[in-house]
């Protein structure tokens, strides 16, 4: 059972000065790519580039301004109420690939409305025993 409340889709912040230093992420925030009980995967647009960081120097950025790329990730992974994800760019498309336990017919309806014209495509495989791959394509 993790120690924290933090979920994929979240967007953080490292209050350890020291931490955020070595990483160069001082002044950036991240979005919540996965979980572990003491760590969290936080994907940072802004350097492209990951990192897992102790949960317990991690804030809510509750007044950090996130793009649009960010904001329509977060929706998604939201939605889908994703356990953990993957983004891949392409010179023509975005694509998030997503875990999750379950998605209904209604959640797949709503997804394709929110995507709108740039939505490309959307493909569900089964992952192992209890899980689904939701892999969400949308133009650039």
């Amino acid at each position: 059972m993790p120690d924290h409340e933090f979920q994929p889709g979240d967007v953080l912040r490292c209050a350890s000065k020291y931490y955020a230093e070595q990483l160069n992420i001082t002044g950036h925030h991240g979005i919540v790519m996965g979980t572990k009980p003491h760590h969290i995967h936080l994907w940072f647009e802004s350097l492209n580039r990951s990192f897992w960081i102790p949960f317990d120097i991690l804030r809510t950025a509750e007044d950090a301004e996130v793009s649009k790329l960010v904001e329509r990730i977060r929706t998604i992974v939201y939605l889908l109420r994703a356990e953990e994800w993957e983004f891949e760019v392409t010179s023509e498309l975005f694509r998030l690939i997503c875990y999750v336990d379950e998605v209904s017919f209604e959640t797949l309806l709503e997804l394709r409305t929110y995507l709108d014209i740039s939505y490309v495509s959307l493909k569900l495989s089964p992952e192992g025993m209890g899980r689904v791959i939701a892999q969400v394509e949308w133009a650039k």
